[in-house]
């Protein structure tokens, strides 16, 4: 498929500004599959060719949060080892499920995860210090395994969950759980992206120009998130939450 230079420059644009929201609230396959769709990519390739741009997303913000030491890697390692391999099984579940049904049932917990963080306006701004113990392990290990097979069913608004699980059930803060969000979101998008290339689902005069762009604006997005701090975080990820909301349920 041929692709003008206009449209590669659009696209690299929309990449930038994706990159930089993506590192903080994620979700950016909900715009960037559509958009790929709409230049002329079969849905498969615009998925595929979004995947590879998940990675350069994810990359950068991950390193950048960990060198500022905002990652628990002890609950964040479990936690995307137990979402690996179950999306991968939820993934084989998804060809025997009713698409539209999943999809109120999301658009349902995006009203009750708003709700609860509109009820509690102190939420996710502080921490609540716990000790890594085998409690908080064993707990990031099914919550890690739960959201892992969703993401292989269905996947829309995944990090909104990975990031509002670190923030109830851990105490993390807005930064501390998107800071966490990135390695699992990082391997549950990187396992699947050979299967959309050896399939020939990747548009490469695309992915690599979208993947730089979208790496490059994640990076700002990251020391963003840093400088503006969590209600900042907080206000973007209501605003996406109500989104997702209507999105699936209208």
């Amino acid at each position: 498929m041929d692709v003008s230079v206009l449209s590669i420059g659009i696209i690299c644009l929309v990449g930038l500004f994706l990159g930089a929201m993506g590192a903080i609230i994620g979700s950016t396959l909900l715009v960037i599959v559509p958009m790929l769709s709409f230049v002329g990519l079969p849905i498969q390739a615009a998925i595929g060719t979004a995947k590879v741009s998940v990675i350069g997303r994810e990359v950068i913000p991950a390193v950048y949060f960990h060198s500022k030491k905002l990652v628990k890697m002890g609950l964040a390692i479990p936690f995307s080892t137990t979402a690996l391999i179950t999306s991968w099984y939820g993934s084989v579940v998804a060809l025997s499920l009713n698409a539209s049904t999943l999809e109120t049932i999301v658009g349902g917990f995006m009203i009750i995860i708003s709700a609860i963080i509109l009820i509690n306006p102190k939420i996710g701004l502080q921490e609540k210090e716990r000790k890594i113990t085998f409690l908080p392990i064993f707990i990031s290990i099914i919550l890690g395994a739960l959201i892992g097979f969703y993401t292989g069913i269905f996947g829309g608004g995944t990090n909104v969950f990975i990031i509002f699980g670190f923030i109830l059930i851990f105490g993390h803060t807005f930064l501390q759980a998107t800071a966490s969000s990135k390695l699992p979101n990082l391997l549950i998008n990187a396992i699947s992206v050979p299967m959309f290339i050896a399939k020939g689902f990747v548009n490469w005069e695309i992915a690599i120009p979208l993947t730089l762009s979208t790496a490059a604006g994640s990076y700002f997005g990251a020391k963003l998130a840093v400088e503006k701090g969590n209600k900042f975080i907080r206000a973007l990820f209501v605003a996406l939450v109500f989104m997702l909301a209507l999105k699936y349920l209208l």
